[in-house]
């Protein structure tokens, strides 16, 4: 395996960041994740959950100092192609 081929530990990526504590999330915690300088968040839009793009291994870090918070990798599920299809080209015969 070439070293092209091993995941980079230092790579940016997506991850939910979702409150399992009473209520919505604590403001407290939103800006320390805020103020953070190696954390870009893309949707605060949720009363409970943030989307943001962040070094795993920071954000674990810092993940594990706010009780009550979980995180999880994004997952993106493509959507089915309803168009219509021809099942049979014209002209052609069963």
């Amino acid at each position: 395996m070439k070293d092209k081929d091993l995941p980079n530990k230092n790579s940016v990526e997506r991850y939910v960041l979702r409150f399992r504590g009473e209520g919505a999330k604590p403001a407290v915690d939103v800006k320390r994740i805020l103020d953070s300088g190696n954390i870009t968040v893309l949707d605060n839009s949720s009363p409970r959950m943030l989307l943001v793009e962040a070094d795993q291994g920071r954000l674990k870090a810092l993940v594990d100092t706010m009780p009550g918070w979980i995180m999880t990798p994004e997952q993106v599920i493509p959507l089915p192609d309803t168009r219509a299809k021809v099942k049979r080209g014209p002209g052609k015969k069963r």
